[in-house]
Order: structure tokens, then C-alpha cells, then sequence
């Protein structure tokens, strides 16, 4: 064989080792609780965190959410309502997202799936989404961010605790905090700690996050007892429902470069309680291929 070849071969297999490698990346940080995450599905009567553990979906109904990988939804051309039902047959169910859940098995034991496994999952879901609308380029493909993640966490820490309160002081409810007894949903949206207090968040202490350009959204209509691979719709399918195609909240989903999650159970001892996603967003924003009428 010809030593181009080999070149050829290395680079290939360096490629591929690259891309599997990313995927096993963790992005939200050790410290974000997940124990009720990963246990109420199964106490709710759930099977497992993938899609067909899910005990109120049907196989007719999951049958009926398929997508064919070809047509391309159009909002200019529906109204609302007839874009949310063919974007999402129902506030679970994604259309086509049974298949690529599949397709790739993201989740190594479906009773138990890692945080690294779960954002990644998080990251096909999107782009998933994004297909759905012809928006299959390579740069309208969304990407994880540390700091999105790492972001969102503090958000919600600075939020529901008062973990950050004595060190930084602020004005009550605003979005820098401190937060405990505001109304602000969005409450924590620009906290950020200092290097030395963000180190134990990373694994590669040399990373550090600073204030940038971006979008948040909170949102509440997911329970604590969703199995994983659709706790994330619920909240993008309400939106979607609620704000159509073009509405602030929607708009990242489609249209942002980098995101980060994070999810608060907000009553543990609740096997139905609301499990809030705080959404980060940042990188370049793509302009949409679809004009509002």
C-alpha cells in the first residue's frame, strides 16, 4: 500500500477517535443534582430514560410522530397552531425524535444515563429540530459550551440558594442577584463567580468564564418525573405552542451557535414536582431563512 494511503488512514482514524471523544465530554458540572432526575421517572412507573419506557405514550401515538427525513416544515406557509402540530404532535413528542433517539443510542443504560450522555443527547435533540425546518448546514448546527452549561448552574444556584449570597452582594431580584424571594424568573442571569470560585466547576482549571453576548430562557413546564430523553421538549414544545416559530424564547433553538442547560428540581421530595430549565445561549446568532409575515 502507498504511503498516501497511510496518511489517508491515520487522519481518518485520528477523525474519528476526535469525534467519539468529544462525545463523551461532561458538560454540566458534577456539582448540579440530578439524583431525583434519574430516579422519579422510575418511581412515576417508567421503565427507563428512553423513549419507549415512557409509560403514556403509545406505540400508535409515537407511530403517528414520525418524520419521513425528507419534508421540510415551513412557517411561512402555516398558521401557529398547524406549525406546533407538525413540529410537535403533542408537548412530548418531537416529531421524528423516537427515531434519532435510536439511531444513535445515546444513552449507555437507559435506566441510568450519564451527564455527559445527557448533554449530548441534548445537542442531537436540537439539531434534530433544526432539520425539521431545512436547517441541516454545518453551520446551523448547534454546539455544547462550557460555560453555557457552567453558566446556567450558577444561574440557578444563585437563584434557589443562597450559596453565593454573603460573598456577593447585590440588589435583591435583580438579574446579578441575590434572589431568594424574587419574583424575577430569570434571577441569575448574569451572575458569574470569580476564577478561584468557578475552578471546582471544571475539570480543566485553566478555563475561566467572563460576561458575553447571548440569550436566556427559563422555562417551566417540565416535571422532575420526565425520563430524559423528553424532558427537554416539554419545555421547547410548550414554547413553541405558546410563541410560534418567530416568539424570543423559541428563537435560540433555532438559531443560536452554542447553548448550555441546566435543570432545578424545584421540590425534591416531590415525585411530580416542576423541574425548571434554565437555557443559555451565545456564539453567532444565524439569521432565519424564514421571514415573519
Amino acid at each position: 500500500m502507498s504511503q498516501k494511503f497511510f496518511i489517508f488512514f491515520a487522519i481518518f482514524v485520528l477523525n474519528i477517535s476526535m469525534l467519539y471523544a468529544n462525545d463523551t465530554v461532561q458538560y454540566t458540572p458534577e456539582q448540579a443534582y440530578w439524583k431525583s432526575f434519574q430516579s422519579k421517572p422510575l418511581a412515576a412507573g417508567n421503565t427507563g430514560h428512553d423513549p419507549d419506557s415512557v409509560k403514556w405514550i403509545t406505540k400508535a401515538q409515537w407511530e403517528a410522530s414520525k418524520w419521513d427525513g425528507k419534508t421540510i416544515y415551513d412557517p411561512t406557509k402555516m398558521t401557529k397552531a398547524q406549525f406546533f402540530a407538525a413540529i410537535c404532535p403533542s408537548a412530548d413528542r418531537v416529531r421524528g425524535i423516537r427515531e434519532v433517539f435510536y439511531r444513535h443510542n445515546p444513552f449507555q443504560d437507559n435506566q441510568n444515563p450519564t451527564k455527559a450522555e445527557v448533554d449530548e443527547w441534548h445537542r442531537i435533540a436540537i439539531n434534530h429540530v433544526r432539520a425539521l425546518v431545512g436547517y441541516s448546514s454545518p453551520d446551523r448546527q448547534v454546539q455544547k459550551d462550557q460555560c453555557m452549561f457552567k453558566r446556567a448552574l450558577w444561574g440557578d444556584e444563585r437563584k434557589f440558594t443562597t450559596k453565593w449570597d454573603q460573598k456577593y452582594p447585590g440588589k435583591l431580584g435583580s438579574a446579578f442577584g441575590p434572589c431568594q424571594g424574587s419574583k424575577n424568573a430569570h434571577c441569575g442571569a448574569s451572575f458569574i463567580p470569580d476564577a478561584e470560585d468557578q475552578a471546582p466547576y471544571f475539570s480543566d482549571a485553566n478555563l475561566v468564564c467572563k460576561a458575553q453576548a447571548g440569550a436566556e430562557g427559563v422555562f417551566s413546564a417540565a416535571k422532575s418525573n420526565i425520563p430524559w430523553s423528553l424532558k427537554w421538549s416539554r419545555a421547547f414544545c410548550n414554547t413553541l405552542a405558546a410563541e410560534g416559530f418567530w416568539g424570543g424564547h423559541t428563537g435560540p433553538f433555532f438559531h443560536r451557535e452554542k447553548f448550555g442547560f441546566s435543570f432545578w428540581d424545584n421540590n425534591i421530595s416531590n415525585n411530580n414536582s416542576t423541574a425548571v430549565l434554565r437555557a443559555k445561549w451565545t456564539g453567532k446568532l444565524m439569521p432565519s431563512l424564514y421571514p415573519k409575515p
